[in-house]
């Protein structure tokens, strides 16, 4: 009798093991998909709260001094840490010298960029370094102005001008004549010109 009810023990252990591991993949499919609901949901409240923030500082009126003793978002967020900043600093003058000043004067100018394109990753780094040492200078109590500013790069303007007019219309500076070349020469100059000057301020230069 103990050695039959022994072997009825013996088959529902092993049946319930069975079941066990039938059970175990489905366990751990839910368990995915419950961990992969949390990440989704955790992910779409940060969306919200950053969402939130961005239309917080974008609501600042142009020149004002963002406001610093709310919260902040958890994480590094660009455009949110630097949204309003520049305009201030514009509005405040801290760009400027003062000409009445008796501090020791400082100033560069910066290495124009060519209006060849847009800035790169190279004019980034050089723009990094003078930030640096301009406002070192400034608080180290100098009168410091930093010129900002685009080469006109005629030449080496003209050859990329010549190659898009190539590339895109077809057309020689010569099937255009002097004056219709100028025009889209001067076309050029401003939209990239305009672009590197954004993308100074942007890089708070």
């Amino acid at each position: 009798l103990a050695e039959k009810e022994a072997k009825k023990a013996k088959a529902a252990a092993k049946a319930a093991a069975q079941a066990a591991a039938a059970a175990a993949p489905a366990a751990g499919s839910e368990k995915k998909a419950n961990k992969k609901a949390e990440a989704e949901a955790k992910k779409a409240a940060d969306a919200a709260e950053v969402a939130k923030l961005l239309e917080d500082v974008c609501s600042i009126p142009k020149g004002n001094k963002k406001p610093v003793s709310g919260d902040m978002f958890k994480a590094y967020h660009p455009q949110m840490v630097e949204a309003a900043w520049y305009d201030w600093w514009q509005k405040c003058g801290f760009f400027k010298p003062d000409v009445s000043s008796d501090k020791p004067p400082f100033t560069i100018v910066i290495p124009p960029p060519n209006v060849t394109g847009a800035l790169h990753i190279g004019h980034a780094l050089t723009n990094a370094v003078q930030d640096t040492i301009v406002r070192w200078r400034r608080m180290s109590g100098y009168n410091v102005l930093w010129v900002p500013g685009t080469d006109h790069a005629g030449i080496a303007t003209q050859s990329v001008v010549e190659k898009k007019l190539q590339k895109e219309r077809g057309v020689t500076r010569h099937d255009l004549g002097r004056e219709v070349f100028l025009q889209e020469v001067f076309k050029w100059v401003e939209e990239y010109g305009g672009r590197i000057c954004t993308q100074l301020r942007r890089m708070g230069s």
